[in-house]
């Protein structure tokens, strides 16, 4: 539940700590006061698109902060499941909702001290508060909500029976696409396969391996500076093992040491360390010889095989331009146009396995769709029974509902069309409620559905903006009492010009407007006993408060406690 909202610089707020109670709150006031202030600070918080017109003049940013927790009940399973996801902790069954609007428009949103998005949001506050507008009993005429009224009631069952025709139905579409796919125009078939065709003799041709570019591409590079490499390992022979008139060969030079060596070392055991030293030096310089021999007798400059590299290297980068990035991407693409190829050219094949899945996702999805739909019209039976039972506490005992089923081709939704046909009186059939329902009529069928579905969602707040509009005398004063029957399990807020619902409530919120030389301001007062009298004298007659005014207040005020 909401327990408490902070407002900052918001409109006309200049700073404002409403603390919410329990059960039945109404919120009046003179029209302009700012009663639809307080109702947009909430949407805030439930993710409502913010706007920089919000901020009040001359301020910086507009801030917003509720309250929420579940002191005598668990907070709902997916609420809390949700907050989970999003890794939001939540102590002591405490909800803290924050959200500033900068005078740019920017937003900053936060639950709990931590930092999330508008859509975020919007998903937390669908578990917080259900806000219902005077306008919102005209969505009733719009014959497309009304299936979701029905699956709203029908609660877990139908949701399961839901997701499992959701799963069938994608399957089911996806073989619909796969069959237009193959049913192609013969032929585009036949360009297709030329294509395919074409593009697999040409990187056949190549015949081309994994990886062979870099190893080619290394190789011309070491052929084009051969004539580089041919002279350094000329020298490094030379010197080796040839020498010259002026240096004697290295090797030469190491032999002739190593006899040195061994005649001094019958002096001097001691040179023997020295003497295998050089001689270890001198093995390897050998095979550094045979290395230098070797790289020659494989590395002899052949222009025509330049030649041939480079026209490898030619045809495969070309390959590339046009196939992938490397030769392992040209050979994966390969495999995947031959399949294709395979796939048209056994069209008929094809064709006939495609059929055989399509009609068995089509069967599959019409079994689903018999489940959602039996699931639906037992929830809808339920729904007519509570909607008629609700409606005759709301003074409309000849009430008839009739929730309409049509089947229809599968779509998202399911094979059902369904639409809620309204009777007010007796004798009459039941219509389409767009053709028969007058205004209060909507308004109390609204109310009926708010009042029935409530059951079936864990949101435990509600707030009301004039939903009582065009309603007036015993009428209104049966909304009164079904709005205080709905605040025994749950916390209600409700905008009202009635004076039957005002005397009703628990508590009354007083919302008036002041002016000073410089500003405006919109108050909000919690009204005791005696306010309370004197604000619903004004309701009942206006500016002209009298006695007899104040004493039907107090009797209204009475009765109602009494009725409670």
């Amino acid at each position: 539940m909401l327990r408490m909202l902070q407002i900052r610089q918001l409109a006309l707020i200049e700073a404002l700590t409403l603390t919410i109670e329990n059960g039945f709150t109404c919120l009046t006031g003179e029209t302009g006061a700012g009663k639809s202030i307080l109702l947009d600070a909430v949407g805030l918080l439930l993710g409502a698109r913010a706007s920089s017109d919000l901020v009040r003049k001359g301020a910086d940013k507009a801030y917003v902060e509720g309250l929420f927790d579940w002191p005598e009940q668990k907070m709902p399973v997916s609420l809390v499941s949700l907050l989970e996801d999003i890794g939001i902790e939540c102590l002591d069954q405490q909800l803290v909702v924050a959200r500033e609007v900068s005078a740019s428009g920017k937003t900053v949103a936060r639950v709990n001290g931590r930092m999330v998005t508008a859509q975020v949001l919007r998903q937390i506050g669908e578990h917080l508060v259900q806000q219902h507008g005077q306008h919102d009993s005209t969505s009733l005429l719009r014959k497309e909500v009304h299936l979701g009224l029905v699956d709203a009631y029908g609660g877990f069952e139908v949701a399961s029976a839901f997701s499992a025709y959701q799963t069938a139905y994608q399957a089911y579409a996806q073989t619909r696409r796969d069959m237009v796919a193959a049913h192609r125009d013969d032929r585009e078939r036949e360009r297709r396969l030329d294509s395919l065709r074409f593009q697999i003799q040409e990187i056949e041709t190549v015949r081309l391996k994994a990886g062979e570019e870099e190893r080619l591409r290394a190789l011309r590079n070491k052929m084009q500076y051969n004539e580089r490499l041919r002279s350094a390992v000329d020298d490094v022979y030379l010197h080796l093992y040839e020498g010259d008139q002026r240096t004697p060969a290295i090797l030469t030079e190491l032999h002739r040491l190593l006899d040195e060596l061994v005649a001094a070392a019958r002096y001097d055991p001691g040179l023997q360390e020295l003497h295998e030293y050089i001689n270890v030096a001198q093995v390897n310089l050998t095979e550094a010889v045979d290395f230098v021999r070797h790289y020659k007798d494989e590395n002899d400059f052949d222009p025509a095989r330049l030649n041939r590299l480079e026209d490898r290297l030619a045809a495969i980068e070309r390959l590339l331009k046009k196939y992938g990035d490397s030769s392992q991407e040209i050979l994966s693409y390969l495999e995947t146009i031959k399949t294709e190829v395979d796939q048209l050219e056994h069209h008929v094949e094809v064709l006939a396995e495609l059929q055989q899945r399509h009609d068995q996702a089509q069967e599959q999805l019409q079994q689903a769709g018999d489940r959602l739909s039996a699931v639906r019209l037992q929830a809808a039976q339920n729904l007519e029974r509570e909607l008629v039972g609700a409606l005759e506490s709301l003074l409309m005992p000849a009430v008839r509902f009739v929730i309409s089923f049509q089947r229809v081709a599968p779509s998202s939704t399911g094979l059902d069309d369904v639409e809620i046909l309204f009777s007010a009186n007796r004798g009459e059939d039941p219509k389409p409620l767009a053709k028969i329902a007058s205004g209060g009529e909507l308004s109390r069928t609204m109310l009926a559905f708010i009042d029935v579905l409530s059951e079936h969602t864990p949101v435990s707040t509600l707030i009301f903006d004039e939903i009582d509009t065009g309603i007036s005398g015993r009428a209104a004063q049966a909304v009164a009492q079904r709005m205080r029957h709905l605040a025994k399990t749950r916390q209600v807020l409700c905008v009202t010009h009635l004076p039957q619902m005002a005397s009703l409530a628990s508590h009354h919120l007083l919302i008036e407007k002041q002016s000073d030389d410089h500003r405006t301001h919109t108050l909000v007062h919690v009204l005791d006993d005696e306010g309370r009298v004197r604000e619903l004298a004004r309701i009942i007659s206006g500016d002209q408060i009298t006695t007899t005014t104040m004493d039907h207040a107090r009797e209204m005020i009475k009765m109602g406690a009494l009725t409670g």
